[in-house]
């Protein structure tokens, strides 16, 4: 099986490559690309969507086909709507894309990973290798989606 996972932020999408069963997975983008920051050049919401679209794209004509697509989805408060609002729109996309590549999806929070913010890098780091740049909680989070 291969999974992809996501977890966006308003400034840059992170991604990666699951293999594997239930049991036993790798990592397989770890030390290749996971990290895509949005160019500050766009200056519109159509533009930036536009891209963030390409992008998806990209990624599934690269490393796809794949089995399913795992988003995180963002917690922040909806009275924090300025940030929330443009995540929704790409993990709206990434689920667009998806759908027009055939490939089923799930949205996933906290509660359903089995894990909580502050312990998801160390829940990560037991089942898959460290990547050795762009370790952070937001692959962390991806990682968490796919597993």
């Amino acid at each position: 099986m291969k999974i992809l996972g996501i977890r966006n932020s308003p400034t840059k999408i992170r991604f990666c490559i699951l293999e594997g069963d239930e049991s036993s997975f790798v990592f397989k983008n770890y030390d290749d690309e996971n990290k895509i920051e949005l160019p500050k050049s766009l200056k519109t919401e159509f533009d930036t969507f536009q891209w963030v679209k390409s992008e998806y794209e990209r990624i599934f004509d690269k490393y796809g086909p794949f089995d399913e697509l795992a988003i995180k989805q963002n917690e922040n408060v909806p009275t924090r709507y300025s940030s929330v609002k443009p995540v929704m729109f790409m993990d709206c996309i990434a689920s667009m894309v998806s759908i027009e590549n055939n490939t089923p999806f799930s949205s996933h929070l906290y509660n359903s990973l089995g894990t909580k913010s502050k312990k998801v890098v160390r829940f990560v780091e037991t089942k898959v290798s460290k990547s050795s740049v762009n370790w952070d909680g937001q692959i962390a989070d991806a990682i968490a989606a796919s597993i």
